[in-house]
């Protein structure tokens, strides 16, 4: 007699709950960070770089291109395990209802494992125990503009092409916001061109959301034409800005943190890297009343460049 046969169809309720639950806590986050598939133990994200500005042609001599470099991130996927397990006389009171609860939970402690990652590494944005491919904390400064070579897989910052600064300390304001635009108006990529991104998307603390509401309006559909710091009815100059919180528990950006970025750019330049999404298997265990589901992952998070981002920390 088969005692395992009330398990064989556990699976298509547990797999579409656990899917389901996953894809829809995650969906914020993937507006500004890039996702990638890794089949090696690590994963090198290459910040931004080129041949800079075409020089002159003579007619005769050709103009050998020499690139400039930015800097390597090495990102370091790690891996995720949680176990449920589902008895028989659950399955047989509530079969549907109980393998989609286990597979509800088990999706969402996959999609806020990697939600809380991602909220970490913004937050520590600001700590210089965490340093990226240029061997500085995210929001810094003292940036290196571009490198001059590698030894093994550390990047050498080049000297002679300066440093940038993506840190500022005021207070979130419409004229921060602004002045914060302008220094990103500024940038340069390490071969010397001007950076053109587009500063539209303001990250805030959850403390902040009601400063960036008036600022964007509520969910950041409504654009209000007066300047919320001005009473004279002035036009809002960052109009077109939407919000987004990047904070949750214990995590992400503190009371008084804020951020306005590239949307567009960090998706390019700051990566989720898995070897294996989130994923749920259902797997044999010796006792025959149980049916055991293992949700799993393998990933990791990291940034390879800071000029799309823009960082204030104010006392």
């Amino acid at each position: 007699m088969d005692f395992t046969a009330w398990k064989t169809d556990n699976y298509k309720f547990v797999g579409s709950a656990f899917d389901y639950a996953y894809n829809n806590r995650l969906n914020k986050f993937l507006s500004i960070v890039g996702v990638a598939s890794a089949k090696s133990i690590d994963y090198e994200l290459t910040g931004s770089g080129g041949y800079g500005e075409m020089p002159a042609y003579d007619g005769n001599n050709l103009n050998e291109a020499a690139k400039k470099r930015g800097f390597k991130t090495i990102i370091t996927p790690q891996e995720f395990e949680l176990t449920e397990t589902i008895g028989y006389k659950q399955a047989k009171v509530d079969k549907s209802g109980e393998c989609a609860r286990v597979g509800k939970l088990l999706g969402n402690s996959a999609a806020m494992t990697v939600y809380l990652h991602l909220l970490r590494m913004f937050g520590r944005a600001y700590n210089s125990d965490y340093k990226g491919g240029d061997a500085k904390p995210w929001a810094a400064t003292d940036h290196p503009v571009a490198s001059k070579g590698s030894t093994g897989r550390t990047y050498v910052a080049d000297s002679d092409a300066g440093t940038f600064s993506n840190l500022i300390t005021s207070a979130l304001s419409v004229s921060a916001i602004t002045a914060a635009q302008a220094m990103g108006g500024r940038m340069t990529t390490p071969d010397g061109l001007p950076l053109a991104a587009d500063y539209n998307l303001l990250l805030v603390s959850p403390e902040l959301e009601a400063d960036a509401k008036k600022i964007c309006g509520e969910n950041a559909k409504y654009r209000p034409q007066r300047n919320p710091d001005d009473n004279t009815n002035a036009a809002n100059p960052v109009a077109d800005l939407q919000y987004m919180v990047v904070g949750g528990g214990a995590d992400g950006f503190t009371k008084k943190q804020w951020a306005i970025c590239d949307p567009v750019l960090m998706k390019e330049m700051v990566k989720l890297v898995y070897i294996t999404r989130p994923t749920v298997k259902q797997h044999d265990l010796d006792n025959p009343w149980k049916d055991a589901y293992s949700a799993y992952a393998d990933f990791g998070c990291g940034w390879g460049d800071a000029r799309q981002i823009i960082f204030s920390n104010p006392s």
